[in-house]
């Protein structure tokens, strides 16, 4: 089958690997976003599908825009069956959806028609959805819309964060796209509906602010849902106090929302508008991550003292 892949991200990467490795899959061509700088002061750097490419041999086009003149008359030269998307970026417009025979095939990480969007592990993280499912479907111009062309059950780890889980889910995306491509003649695509469609859009950069006024659960999962982007964070001494890891618990006690209630070896239990959350590891601005009792130790807390919401945090 002739087979063109895009995608950009180190969650793309598993399936562009598997494709390569199959002789009747392996793609004609990879297209990716252009290089980017990935820190303020660094170098713009290609992307991990890229690099992937790169190391594979594989004809690379780096582009903004697949769309345009350029990308889109190399496309039309290649003349693909079957263009495959993981993670891409850019949304497709009619004249790359319908170049090939079998349409453009893409990778989703939810039972669609729910959360649809670019963000759909982290928002189902923060919904605190644990029975999921992935998806592969066929391209349309909506957003996430188009017929389904397979689907499987996935429990969603709550042990694990949102950049754990997409680290699962590009596994099973390299699994099930390959497999998927194999069938994709005698596959009957199913459509969705859309009256059950919610959606996923991107994460914000404030959503990680945590307010401890909330129940312990949900706190919790902002924190797995915001993780390794925006990073979840609150106030300490008025310092910002990022936190990476939290387990909720019972509280029997009446502390005001905030209050540090424990400090032992399981973490800085604090608690919540219901329950408490117990800070297993955090950091500091400019510090490694630590142990969330060495952390305390560090910034002189105290069983009684009170974290601050994280939107009272400098910069926040």
């Amino acid at each position: 089958m002739r087979v063109v892949f895009f995608g950009t991200p180190e969650m793309a990467v598993p399936t562009l690997r598997a494709l390569a490795a199959d002789a009747a899959l392996r793609p004609l061509a990879v297209f990716t976003q252009p290089a980017a700088r990935r820190s303020r002061r660094g170098e713009p750097e290609g992307s991990p599908v890229a690099a992937a490419a790169r190391e594979l041999g594989l004809e690379l086009h780096e582009t903004a825009s697949v769309n345009e003149d350029g990308p889109l008359a190399r496309l039309a030269e290649l003349a693909p069956e079957v263009i495959v998307v993981v993670a891409f970026g850019q949304m497709l417009k009619k004249a790359v959806l319908g170049l090939p025979r079998h349409g453009c095939i893409n990778f989703h990480p939810s039972l669609l028609p729910l959360y649809r969007g670019a963000a759909p592990v982290q928002r189902a993280v923060m919904d605190g959805v644990i029975e999921s499912g992935v998806t592969v479907m066929r391209l349309v111009r909506k957003m996430d819309a188009g017929p389904i062309l397979a689907q499987q059950p996935w429990r969603m780890d709550p042990q694990l964060d949102a950049g754990q889980l997409l680290e699962q889910a590009a596994q099973i995306s390299a699994r099930l796209v390959p497999e998927t491509l194999r069938r994709l003649e005698t596959l009957t695509p199913l459509p969705q509906d859309d009256a059950r469609a919610t959606f996923a859009p991107p994460l914000e950069k404030h959503e990680g602010a945590l307010d401890f006024a909330a129940d312990a659960a949900s706190l919790c999962n902002r924190v797995r849902a915001t993780q390794p982007w925006p990073r979840a964070w609150c106030v300490a001494r008025g310092q910002r106090l990022i936190v990476h890891k939290a387990l909720p618990e019972e509280s029997p006690g009446d502390a005001a929302p905030g209050t540090i209630v424990r400090l032992d070896q399981t973490g800085m239990a604090v608690a919540c508008g219901r329950g408490a959350a117990v800070l297993q590891v955090v950091q500091r601005e400019g510090k490694p991550p630590l142990a969330a009792r060495d952390a305390a130790n560090g910034l002189r807390l105290a069983v009684g003292d009170v974290l601050a919401p994280g939107a009272l945090a400098p910069g926040a």
